[in-house]
């Protein structure tokens, strides 16, 4: 048995080394960017609460995250998270910014999902996550989904 462990661990490295062992896909499987709720603020902005959820068994630090953000097939923004954000293993974690509609479209379509008290969405997502060092290595993500959607209490 001793014989044959040393040229099996070389076997299996190898297959890892010319396969997706090694490759950002495989090493981030699995992570989501969903969007938990939208307030349509006083002044008409909107408050966008999200998270990062990771089923891996271990911690990921997210160096930049970029959104571009779609409500009932509607274009309304893109969110810029420039913090570092920390997502634990088998965990999610969680963050909120306020985005000003791009053009009246993205209005109407905040006013009519108000209304409604949800949105269908689309998030578009580029994940800069730190893999070692100062290796950064940039993640591409879509998801969608519903969104419940909410007015400020005045």
């Amino acid at each position: 048995m001793k014989k044959i462990l040393p040229p099996l661990l070389l076997a299996l490295a190898l297959v890892c080394g010319f396969t997706a062992c090694g490759s950002p896909d495989f090493i981030t499987a699995g992570l989501k960017v969903e969007l938990t709720s939208i307030e349509r603020t006083d002044d008409g902005a909107m408050r966008i609460a999200w998270h990062v959820r990771n089923p891996n068994v271990f911690p990921y630090l997210l160096h930049r995250t970029s959104s571009k953000i779609t409500l009932d097939g509607t274009l309304v923004g893109t969110l810029t998270d420039e913090a570092p954000l920390g997502v634990p293993a088998q965990s999610e974690a969680n963050r909120s910014a306020v985005l000003k509609p791009v053009n009246p479209a993205a209005v109407a379509a905040l006013n009519q999902a108000v209304a409604r008290g949800s949105a269908a969405y689309r998030v578009d997502t580029v994940l800069t996550v730190l893999l070692l060092d100062d290796k950064f290595e940039k993640i591409p993500l879509n998801l969608s989904g519903t969104v419940p959607v909410t007015a400020a209490a005045k």
